[in-house]
């Protein structure tokens, strides 16, 4: 082997390092981007419970303001307390099945 292939042959063997050095840091960053995006889906499904719970408390403060409110606004409170009925009736016929 020359001198000029073993100096070659040291400076491929250089780049792989190199390259699997970099390669081991993009592994991890891979890894630790995959953990983030798992966390990032559990706060969203939180988020969203969240979300909904307040989206239920909202329409039951709608629902007590309009029933203590005046006399021209109890239509559409009793309305709303017709649908709750219904939906608590569903919930009843598919308990029993």
């Amino acid at each position: 082997m020359t001198e000029e292939e073993s100096v070659l042959l040291g400076k491929l063997n250089k780049n792989i390092r190199l390259l699997f050095n970099e390669f081991e840091g993009v592994e991890d960053k891979t890894k630790m981007l995959e953990y983030e995006i798992e966390r990032l889906k559990g706060e969203i499904e939180l988020l969203k419970k969240e979300k909904s719970e307040l989206s239920q408390k909202n329409e039951q403060m709608k629902l007590a303001t309009l029933i203590l409110s005046g006399v021209d606004e109890n239509r559409e409170a009793k309305q709303k307390i017709n649908k709750l009925i219904r939906e608590i009736d569903k919930c009843i016929a598919l308990l029993n099945k």
